[in-house]
């Protein structure tokens, strides 16, 4: 039974992420219109506040606030064998442009 009542949708996109300003890269897995799910190796724990900027498929780059909910961390060697590693983000201020790409990957 899906938990999330948001629709998600999978796009890999560039992140640039940290909690006092976005010094890690990692790519998205799915979005939704409230979070997303960042693909990494380097976690924080939940509640934590992130920066973040996505890199948008036009090149054009976002800035977000969001909020970690889960993350799973796994070696370095796992990466090929487990795919849902890294951490669910709950976005705290959602731009346009990123609502936008939403209403885009939705139709």
């Amino acid at each position: 039974m899906e938990k999330r009542g948001k629709k998600r949708f999978l796009k890999r996109l560039s992140v640039r992420f940290g909690d006092q300003k976005p010094d890690r890269t990692a790519f998205t897995h799915d979005l939704s219109s409230t979070g997303i799910f960042l693909k990494t190796n380097f976690v924080f724990i939940p509640n934590t506040k992130l920066q973040l900027e996505l890199t948008l498929p036009d090149g054009k780059i976002v800035h977000c606030r969001g909020i970690v909910m889960w993350a799973k961390r796994i070696p370095p060697a796992f990466n090929r064998v487990i795919q849902k590693y890294g951490m669910g983000v709950h976005l705290l201020e959602i731009p346009d442009e990123y609502k936008a790409l939403i209403e885009r990957l939705h139709l």
